[in-house]
């Protein structure tokens, strides 16, 4: 439908082209003189590069996109390269080129920036690029660029839009956390984790006879000094901690803090060997269970790149039974932590040994009375609750380890 009515838009330009022309000629003829001849002879030229421009096929155009990363964190800069080439040397004046972002808010970020306005001329090709500071966090798609090419005083338009299809992916901006295990529990503890064993070479128990395939570093060399027989420490076994993170998925001014420090948490317990699974919350739940590998970690982060809070308040039906695991610790992440987020939830968990609401605040505005009597209200409930502005998120746990 767009492109007919464009034609139709185009077509009607040409027939005003002829008309002024037919017009033109016809006054000169009758009303005769260098005067309406000259308007006549001068008029032609513009006339003539009108109708050729007409038939010129913009189809003949192709462009090209570079970007300098397709991957980068919130806030980061983006620069795009862009380039048109062709292979009729048409002489062409008032090109306009415009980059497409589906995104709004992209193309409120970028404004005049992705579109060029150049003289063609005879060349085959142009080139040129923009950048984007602050990128915000989320899934960008670039749909194409539309050219659009003019004579000299506008009465021929023609334009096309060249679908290219690119997307950037950024990730939210994580922060370096201290991270230090809530509840931590050695073989002799009352919790048994049955994943990722490993060892804590702060504490040797003992030696025995060297395998292939220990480590250097786990060597006895004292014992090797005293027999000259290789000996390896024995380290005890210690249970990587059990931590499940809860985000929570509703709308809110501080949502990209919630996302920012569920990343971050994630990042950092996941490089200390914890058994860490992640839910999100909003009009569904979207569940990451056991994040064991790069792999796992990378698909959570990418989920977290594309959230969007999609509900002002949770569904009643959810069902938390089936990924809700039972043991270990539980994080609940909300900048609104009240009794219709935190209720369902909490009535799904088993033998957990702790629950903590990180609750994100902003610093900068006092607490609200609703605010204090929804944190107290938890902590009658058993939950520990801790208060962070964005400045505070790196000492989160130290405070929980306290």
């Amino acid at each position: 439908m767009k492109q007919r009515l464009r034609f139709l838009s185009e077509s009607g330009r040409f027939v005003f082209v002829l008309l002024l022309l037919a017009i033109t000629y016809i006054f000169a003829m009758f009303q005769g003189g260098k005067v309406s001849w000259s308007i006549f002879y001068i008029l032609l030229p513009f006339v003539l590069y009108s109708c050729l421009l007409f038939f010129y096929p913009l189809r003949d155009m192709k462009a090209g996109r570079k970007l300098t990363a397709r991957t980068l964190e919130r806030g980061g800069k983006l620069e795009v390269r862009l380039e048109i080439e062709r292979h009729l040397p048409f002489p062409l004046l008032y090109t306009v080129a415009s980059e497409k972002w589906e995104d709004p808010a992209i193309a409120k970020l970028m404004g005049e920036k992705g579109k060029r306005l150049f003289l063609f001329g005879f060349r085959k090709k142009v080139e040129w690029s923009y950048v984007l500071e602050d990128m915000p966090r989320g899934e960008h798609v670039l749909s194409g660029i539309e050219i659009e090419v003019s004579d000299f005083f506008g009465w021929i338009r023609k334009s096309r839009i060249i679908d290219m299809k690119d997307a950037v992916l950024v990730f939210p901006k994580m922060k370096e956390i201290h991270y230090v295990p809530i509840k931590a529990q050695y073989d002799r503890g009352t919790l048994a984790s049955p994943f990722s064993l490993v060892k804590d070479t702060t504490m040797a128990t003992g030696v025995r006879d060297y395998q292939s395939g220990d480590r250097v570093t786990w060597i006895h060399w004292k014992s090797f000094a005293r027999t000259q027989t290789l000996m390896t420490k024995e380290f005890e076994d210690r249970q990587s901690e059990e931590l499940t993170i809860i985000l929570d998925g509703r709308k809110s001014k501080l949502f990209e803090e919630e996302i920012e420090l569920a990343a971050s948490i994630l990042k950092e317990a996941t490089s200390k060997q914890a058994n860490v699974s992640f839910l999100s919350v909003g009009e569904k739940v979207h569940h990451f269970p056991l994040l064991q590998s790069a792999e796992h970690l990378r698909n959570t982060l990418v989920h977290l790149a594309k959230l969007k809070p999609d509900v002002d308040v949770l569904p009643e039906a959810i069902d938390f039974s089936m990924t809700m695991a039972s043991g270990g610790s539980v994080i609940l992440i909300s900048s609104e932590p009240d009794w219709s987020f935190i209720q369902p939830i909490v009535t799904t968990l088993r033998n957990v040994q702790a629950v903590i609401c990180f609750a994100v605040v902003d610093r900068q505005q006092p607490l609200t009375d609703i605010q204090l009597e929804r944190i107290q209200y938890l902590r009658t409930k058993g939950i520990t609750v801790h208060v962070l502005g964005k400045t505070e998120f790196a000492e989160a746990f130290r405070e929980v380890a306290s």
